[in-house]
């Protein structure tokens, strides 16, 4: 059975598999936020970026000047529109690729028409508009998906290159009336220029590795090394929230460590902790990578699932539960602690009175306690239920 702990050192090879791995569910409600934190960042700014070429336009219509304006105004209709879509919760994890890849398209596209419009070296030369390439790809970290930023800075790389590939292949660079608009023709600025665009992609994906260690910290139990309960209590709310939206279902469970007080009276509080330990090992291998296990209170743990119904929720608890109680703590000498737990089961949306994350955990917190009452070991899905299982 795995171990819940996540190791912060990492070999190389594993170190890849994480650059690439998703995000754990910490990183994914941060990169949601940071995604709305974005799209609000990427309208107030297109909003203000609208005022210079819009002046430009109204003093002098040149083709430079127009092609700016048609660039930006088509950004700012995107970033409205991109805004208002997360507004109204449509969020999905390819959000961050296309939005990510959307700010760098836009930033290609008005260098290639400089290219159209003007010449290759206004393009290629540009100072303010490449520079908008950095603040693309800082704003890529703010998803805390390293994979993100990955495809996003070989994004820029490429459109960058290719614009340069391009011009070089239509265009006399070397042409003095280039020069004279837009300066010289520099290979190695162009290559400094590439080296530039590469080190700000790693250091966006560093961001998000130091993202990983300090979110890691801070939503991890440093007992069990599962998620904590202020962790769980927002992704559950996230959870709830797309549940409600995609009207699909969601079961919660809420588990409790039979006669815990009396192991740490018996054994002692260290024996108590290897029990913990082992129930979080085994919860933490038994799920699937779209549930999340947590620590929820002493001798408490707390489930989420899923796209699963309360009838699946709770079968899969009782093969769990089985699973525990056919695992004692060895403690030598011929010494075994036995171990079991009671659980208390609510699902979405047959439970129709958890209105709320909050109730949804209230309603499984009230079938845990008629487990307990009804003599422990047994996991109880319904009000009205039978108790299943034997302690």
């Amino acid at each position: 059975m795995h171990s819940p702990r996540l190791s912060l050192s990492l070999t190389p090879d594993h170190a890849v598999q994480r650059v690439w791995a998703r995000p754990d569910p910490a990183l994914v409600a941060a990169g949601i936020e940071g995604e709305y934190v974005v799209a609000r960042l990427r309208l107030i700014a297109m909003s203000l970026l609208m005022i210079a070429p819009s002046y430009n336009l109204l003093s002098e219509a040149k083709p430079t000047h127009v092609a700016g304006f048609a660039v930006t105004f088509v950004a700012a209709i995107a970033a409205a529109a991109i805004w208002m879509l997360l507004r109204r919760g449509r969020w999905r994890p390819w959000v961050g690729f296309a939005s990510s890849s959307f700010d760098v398209s836009m930033v290609s596209l008005a260098l290639a028409s400089f290219m159209v419009v003007a010449s290759p070296m206004v393009a290629l030369n540009s100072t303010v508009t490449f520079e908008m390439y950095f603040l693309a790809l800082l704003a890529t970290s703010l998803r805390y998906d390293a994979r993100i930023c990955l495809f996003v800075g070989g994004l820029t790389i490429a459109q960058y290159g290719g614009l340069w590939f391009v011009a070089a292949a239509r265009f006399d660079l070397s042409d003095p009336s280039y020069v004279a608009s837009a300066g010289p023709y520099l290979p190695v600025d162009l290559w400094t220029r590439l080296l530039l665009l590469t080190i700000a992609t790693l250091l966006s994906v560093m961001i998000v590795r130091r993202a990983q260690r300090l979110v890691y910290l801070a939503s991890r139990d440093r007992l069990t090394g599962l998620f904590n309960r202020g962790h769980i209590d927002r992704v559950l709310s996230a959870a709830f929230a797309q549940a409600m939206r995609d009207r699909t279902a969601l079961s919660v469970a809420l588990i409790d460590v039979d006669h815990f007080k009396a192991v740490n009276d018996t054994h002692g509080h260290a024996t108590g902790d290897l029990v913990l330990r082992q129930m979080a090992e085994i919860l933490a291998g038994s799920m699937r990578r779209t549930d999340v296990v947590a620590r929820y209170g002493g001798e408490e743990f707390l489930i989420l699932m899923p796209s699963t119904t309360r009838e699946a929720a709770l079968l899969r608890m009782e093969a769990l539960r089985r699973e525990v109680s056919a695992s004692p703590i060895e403690l030598g000498n011929g010494v075994r602690v036995p171990m079991n737990f009671s659980a208390g089961v609510a699902a979405l949306p047959v439970d129709a009175e958890a209105a709320n994350t909050k109730m949804l955990v209230s309603v499984a917190d009230r079938r845990l306690f008629a487990a307990k009452r009804a003599g422990r070991g047994r996991c109880v899905g319904a009000d009205e239920a039978i108790p299943t299982g034997s302690q």
